[in-house]
């Protein structure tokens, strides 16, 4: 648990376990705070490494505007500061934008690529229905207890929500003391609506798995099964009946095909296997 400074920056970072390194971009706002089932599971496993973006959690708060490009530049930039060359990045929703970028603009240090639940950018992609929308300007004035559970409804199952209540919530209110503040929220949300990778996907050599929810809402489907034809060497893993929240409702499925890639693509493997390790130079 520590802090580490790069482009002018504090960030707050996490590292357990051991082995193969394995970098996780949360998504909007998102922060370590949100995901400890997610560390509680890889640190058994890889050497796991997850950060709060500038602007989240208990990273600095900088002014100015955020940019999908500009977060993908800290990502490279921890990775290099600490002392990897490169590592398999798992990114989750706007994570997964941040994670393309970082492919695209620092390909040297990608290994593999995870993209979770996520899209190429809003202008190509496929929108969130009309009654979504609608549903989210509403839960904008929510606080507490009643925003968290609403934001649920757009993530998970009412069967997961009903079974999982009391810890769902315990974990929610303990994030919920490290949440971005509004404005540095607002202009996460502003770098995410002007992302646009549809036109590079193509430029992304390293190994790719696209994860995605078929019920998912928030980012839909389709925007997995166009982002798997602009990566055509990409793996596309469906989960069936599953939400934007699939890494937890789905939790066993998800591990064991994120940590089935990692053990496939890794370096350790391309070591004692004697495969190459070399990215193809753009």
């Amino acid at each position: 648990m520590s802090t580490i400074r790069v482009n002018n920056v504090e960030l707050y970072y996490e590292r357990h376990g051991a082995g193969e390194p394995l970098v996780f971009i949360s998504g909007l706002g998102g922060h370590l705070g949100e995901v400890p089932y997610l560390t509680d599971s890889y640190r058994r496993h890889v050497d796991f490494i997850a950060y709060d973006s500038r602007g989240c959690g208990r990273s600095e708060k900088p002014a100015g505007a955020f940019t999908v490009a500009g977060f993908a530049d800290d990502a490279a930039a921890l990775i290099e500061a600490l002392g990897l060359e490169s590592a398999v990045v798992y990114g989750s929703s706007m994570g997964g934008m941040v994670a393309q970028e970082l492919a695209l603009r620092h390909p040297r240090r990608v290994r593999a690529l995870i993209l979770g639940c996520t899209t190429a950018g809003a202008v190509n992609g496929v929108p969130p229905a009309a009654d979504t929308v609608q549903q989210m300007v509403r839960n904008q004035p929510l606080t507490g207890d009643e925003a968290i559970v609403a934001g649920w409804r757009l993530g998970y199952s009412e069967a997961y929500i009903a079974a999982n209540y009391d810890a769902m919530l315990a974990r929610s209110r303990e994030a919920s003391r490290h949440s971005a503040p509004p404005d540095s929220y607002m202009r996460q949300i502003v770098a995410a609506a002007k992302h646009d990778a549809w036109d590079r996907l193509h430029e992304i050599g390293c190994p790719v798995m696209i994860l995605h929810g078929s019920n998912d809402v928030m980012i839909p489907p389709a925007n997995a099964q166009l982002m798997k034809a602009g990566i055509a060497h990409a793996e596309l893993q469906i989960l069936k009946g599953m939400g934007h929240g699939y890494n937890l409702e789905a939790q066993q499925e998800a591990d064991a095909l994120v940590l089935d890639f990692v053990r496939r693509h890794g370096a350790m493997h391309a070591a004692s296997s004697g495969e190459g390790t070399a990215h193809a130079v753009r």
